[in-house]
Parts: structure tokens; C-alpha cells; sequence
């Protein structure tokens, strides 16, 4: 089975990649660019930034030099330190830093690093106090969850009474995960990991991966599948091989193929698990350029001799081309975001840039993209981004590039991007697929459409679907229902899983969301 979210691709050579930026080096860069290039002058200088950041340790100029050119450690509780410095939202580095860590650092290295860095927890909630609301009925932030799988992964030993509170949690916690955005999200993403890595939560949290991901209801399955890449369990492995080899849906299908990436290339998988991936594969490598993209990833990650099994008619192509708009890109944003100050060349940025538009695997796409989301750059490049997308659309050029901006836009645009957002899911003259991304798009990109404007889409398009029972009108609503899960529309929920002129996908959604506790949908957002 090939994934209707890889097909339909059109052909683009793939550009040539700049050379690979350690997770550190990420981090170091992400505490940088916020410190240079806030409001604050004084800020601006290392020594002045220093006397502020923490004058209880006196950390020298020099440390913080190392930190933020990835020459040494950087220590866990730094980013929250630069956040509270900078006067920046809570945990908007430390969720970025942890994100990009999670993705770019093995597993083996990951945990011990970590413990490592990280501060002793300070006063707050106990732990028995975090079990008990994360259990019941009790409203969890992001920094409620955050402490609470901290205080879990320091005690490798912990065994939770009843033993059903394991699952209590995990299932709760993906919930939120399936309906968190931004900040919101990757703190929950960065929970669930720590706690299928508990010696104990492990057997609970894979359990309720699995369980969601088989529930079509749910609306989040690539993401459900995408947490057992912190764990090297079997059982988490075999669920990951069984959506590759026999999906549930399209989306369990993308989901695996994805979380295959990390998990080939950290040996989680047995020999045989391997071996049932190379009919896949050569499905891949012989298909669409996106396809292909993503199987040569897969194939990179294969031991050498089962590559070797694979026909040589399949195998990856070498030779990759420069990319000149991604320099043009980040040429525009270095000069806006300057001022009246030039700015220094910046290495990192066109890296993420870079791997943002053009990696095959969404999962390193996503990661850069919340790298620069957290970053002084994000509403530079979202208008950049915004001004490529309007000249690509109007020289009908490019269509993979455009998706891969519409896809970016959901992360780094805000108001002013929806409403561009907004004109492409009602325009009558584009592609279906311009449709769909920019319907997807929705329900993240900052801003908020208005009742009238979900009413409109949502009209339109069950019209639509009534005369052509097309599948991406369906697609299309089924993002439509996401949106107005995420922003509480419940008024077009309610009468989406009341019309059963509509797909039933469409109207299973709707009723999905409908029946979350309130209790979880508002801690979801907080």
C-alpha cells in the first residue's frame, strides 16, 4: 500500500543539502539569535547578558559563548534561564531545545545527557500531587506535565498504585498530544517520550500508542505512531512494522514509514523486521519523487548487505543540484530582521531552512520548523515565505515547493498568513491539492478564521463532496473538522456529526471530538 499522502508529487531535482548542524550547535544557536537579536541592547553584549543571567552562579562571558556556539554541553535548565532573561513566553526555548535534542540525539546518548544537565527539580508540586491530577479530572498544563515526567524519568525504579495509573497517564497524555499545539505540543511530545523510556511506564505508554493508532477515529495517528521512536521495546517495533507492512489507514501507513527512519538507523528493528520493509521500499524508490525522497532515507538507514539485495534499478540516485530561492529566502529575512543594524552571515539558518523545504522526512522538517518558530526570525520568514507563495502560485510553478511552504506557514505563520490561507481554500481556480494543504494548514497557523469563513469552507465543500464523492473534497473537510476541533468550534462539529449526507471519516471526527472530556480540551491549550 502506497500513501495517498506521498502521491501525486510532481517531479523536482532535490537540492543539494548544507553541511549537517549538531543538535547542540541547533540549541546554541536558537539561545543566540534570541539573545542578539532582542529588544534589549544591552542584551547584546555577552558580558552585559551575563550580569543578568544568573547572578547568584556568575557564569562567565566565555561559558555562555561555548553554549551558544555548541562547543560545549549546554546544560538542560539553560534555555528557561534565557527565557526568563530575555523576557520571553515560558518554556518556548526549553520545548524547542528538547524537541530538537529528542530528534537529533540517539537515545543511548539522549537519557544520560539529560540527567546529566538537568537541574534538581526546584520547589513545586510533589510528585504524588501531579499522579493524582494527571488521573482524575484536574486541568494539566504544559509545565504540570513537564514536571510530572521529570520527576518520573529521575526514578528509573518507580512503580505507581494501582498499576493502572500508568495507564491513566499515558492515555490522557497522548490525548492532549493529539489536540496540543505549538509550545503546548512539544512539551506533551517531549512527556510522552520520557515516560515510554521508564523502565515501568514503557509497557502502559506503548499499549496506548497502539491502541490509538489502530482507533480511526482519532485524528492524529501519524503522531501516535510517531512517540515509539524513543523506545527500542520490541513491542514498540512490531507495532511500527505492522503499519508499514499492513496499515490501518493511510495516515498509520506515512506514521510508520516516518517513525522507520529513526528506528532503522538506531537498530531497533530485528533482522526479519528489516527484511519484510525491502518489498515496501522498492514501491518507494520506484515512485514519485516524494515517495523515492523518503525510501532513499530508509535505504541510507538498511544494513549493507540487505541493501545489496535491493535491484540496482532501485537504488537511490546520486547527484543533487544548489537551491538558490532557499539563499533568496534567507537573504530577505537577514535583511528585515536586522534593523538598522547588518547582521552577520548566519550558518544555522539556511540549514533549517533548508531541511524545513525540502528533507523527505516530515519529521526533520517539523523539527526545524519549530527551531525557527521559536526564534526572532519566525515572522520575517513567514512573511518571506508568504511573498514566495503568492509568486509561486501565480506562475503555477513548483507545486512541491508550494506545499512544502503551505506546510511551513501552519508552524510559522500568523494572522496576516491565515488570512492568504484563508483566500486558497475558497479560490475556485486552484489545484485539489492546494485545497487540502492549505485546509491542513488551518489548524495551527496563527490567527483565528472567523465562524462565517468555517461555515463557508465547510459548505462548499460538502457540496462538493454530495456531487462528487471526490476523496480529496473528503480529505478537505476532514481538515476542516481538525480546525474547528483545535479552535472549539463545536457549533460546525455538532452539525458535521449530525449530517449523514457527509463521509462517515468526516463525521467520526467530528463525534471524536465532541466527546473529549472538557477537562482535556482546556488543559490542552494552557
Amino acid at each position: 500500500m502506497t500513501s495517498d499522502l506521498l502521491r501525486n508529487r510532481p517531479e523536482e531535482r532535490s537540492p543539494a543539502a548544507p553541511p549537517p548542524v549538531s543538535a547542540r550547535a541547533r540549541v546554541g544557536w536558537l539561545l543566540r539569535v534570541n539573545r542578539t537579536l532582542g529588544p534589549r541592547s544591552r542584551h547584546r553584549s555577552l558580558a552585559g547578558f551575563a550580569r543578568e543571567f544568573a547572578p547568584d552562579q556568575r557564569i562567565a562571558p566565555s561559558t555562555l559563548s561555548r553554549w551558544e556556539t555548541g562547543k560545549v554541553a549546554i546544560p538542560h535548565w539553560a534555555p528557561a534561564r534565557y527565557e526568563a532573561t530575555l523576557a520571553l513566553p515560558a518554556m518556548l526555548l526549553s520545548a524547542a531545545a528538547d524537541t530538537s535534542y529528542r530528534y537529533h540525539t540517539p537515545p543511548s546518548a539522549l537519557i544520560p545527557n539529560w540527567a546529566q544537565h538537568r537541574r534538581r527539580p526546584g520547589p513545586g508540586p510533589l510528585l504524588d500531587e501531579l499522579v493524582d491530577r494527571a488521573a482524575g479530572d484536574d486541568v494539566m498544563s504544559a509545565g504540570s506535565w513537564d514536571r510530572l515526567s521529570e520527576l518520573i524519568a529521575r526514578r528509573p525504579q518507580l512503580v505507581l498504585s494501582p498499576a493502572s495509573t500508568w495507564a491513566r497517564l499515558t492515555e490522557r497524555l497522548l490525548t492532549e498530544l493529539s489536540i496540543a499545539d505549538g509550545v503546548q505540543w512539544m512539551v506533551r511530545a517531549e512527556s510522552y517520550h520520557r515516560l515510554i523510556a521508564h523502565p515501568h511506564g514503557q509497557g502502559p505508554a506503548i499499549a496506548t500508542a497502539t491502541a490509538a493508532a489502530d482507533d480511526s477515529s482519532a485524528q492524529s495517528m501519524i503522531g501516535h505512531l510517531s512517540v515509539f521512536t524513543a523506545s527500542s521495546h520490541p513491542a514498540a517495533s512490531t507495532s511500527v512494522i505492522r503499519h508499514v507492512i499492513d496499515p490501518a489507514t493511510v495516515r498509520t501507513f506515512y506514521g510508520a514509514l516516518l517513525t522507520s527512519v529513526k528506528k532503522l538507523r538506531y537498530g531497533h528493528f530485528s533482522r526479519a523486521q528489516v527484511r519484510s520493509l525491502l518489498p515496501v521500499l522498492v514501491e518507494l524508490l520506484t515512485g514519485t519523487q516524494e515517495e523515492a525522497g523518503l525510501a532513499a532515507r530508509l535505504f541510507a538507514a538498511l544494513p549493507g548487505d540487505l541493501r545489496a539485495q535491493l535491484p540496482r534499478r532501485v537504488h537511490p540516485a546520486a547527484g543533487l543540484v544548489a537551491d538558490e530561492p532557499i539563499s533568496r529566502l534567507c537573504d530577505s529575512v537577514l535583511s528585515t530582521a536586522a534593523g538598522d543594524d547588518p547582521l552577520p552571515p548566519d550558518p544555522v539558518l539556511p540549514v533549517l531552512v533548508h531541511e524545513m523545504l525540502t528533507d523527505p522526512v516530515f519529521d526533520v522538517r517539523l523539527c526545524a520548523m519549530f527551531l525557527l518558530y521559536a526564534s526572532p526570525y519566525r515572522p520575517h520568514l513567514a512573511r518571506a515565505l508568504a511573498t514566495e507563495l503568492v509568486t509561486l502560485l501565480r506562475r503555477r510553478t513548483d507545486r512541491l515547493r508550494t506545499l512544502r511552504i503551505l506546510e511551513s506557514l501552519r508552524v510559522l505563520g500568523g494572522p496576516s498568513q491565515r488570512a492568504l490561507v484563508e483566500q486558497l481554500v475558497l479560490a475556485r481556480d486552484m489545484p485539489a491539492e492546494i485545497h487540502d494543504m492549505a485546509a491542513y494548514t488551518l489548524g495551527h497557523i496563527g490567527g483565528r478564521s472567523t465562524v462565517t469563513f468555517h461555515r463557508t469552507a465547510f459548505s462548499r465543500y460538502s457540496s462538493h463532496w454530495a456531487r462528487t464523492s471526490s476523496a480529496r473534497d473528503a480529505s478537505v473537510l476532514d481538515r476542516l473538522v481538525y480546525a474547528s476541533g483545535i479552535h472549539h468550534n463545536d457549533a460546525l462539529l455538532r452539525r458535521a456529526a449530525a449530517n449523514q449526507t457527509l463521509p462517515r471519516n468526516v463525521r467520526t471526527a467530528a463525534a471524536w471530538w465532541l466527546g473529549l472530556p472538557p477537562h482535556l480540551r482546556h488543559s490542552a491549550t494552557l
